[in-house]
């Protein structure tokens, strides 16, 4: 994600990333037409929340996930998140991430 990461603001909880291509993710999820995996989207997510935060934090639940439009490699993303607390000490999620004005995915974690 470090390689990727274009901006990143913690007050606004919002990060602009863009990946190559040459991630190694990419090359097993469909070669020849490459999208950008679900499961580094989330890891995006959490990896940024902790960032906000101020500390190291886990995934611990995807409570409700939902993935609009396929995007890849090249592409500007931008990653919004608003973090609550949520019970027994963990933090709830909300993540929304888009490519230029079209909604690529919009998921709500819960992290500890």
């Amino acid at each position: 994600l470090q390689a990727a990461t274009l901006e990143f603001n913690a007050e606004a909880g919002r990060a602009r990333m863009r990946f190559s291509g040459d991630e190694l993710f990419f090359k097993g999820h469909f070669p020849d037409g490459p999208v950008l995996p679900a499961v580094v989207q989330v890891a995006a997510a959490v990896h940024f929340a902790g960032h906000v935060l101020g500390r190291e934090v886990k995934l611990a639940e995807v409570s409700r996930a939902k993935f609009m439009n396929p995007t890849g490699p090249g592409r500007e993303l931008t990653l919004t998140l608003t973090l609550e607390e949520a019970e027994e000490g963990r933090m709830k999620v909300k993540a929304l991430i888009r490519d230029g004005d079209r909604d690529v995915a919009e998921f709500t974690l819960r992290v500890a």
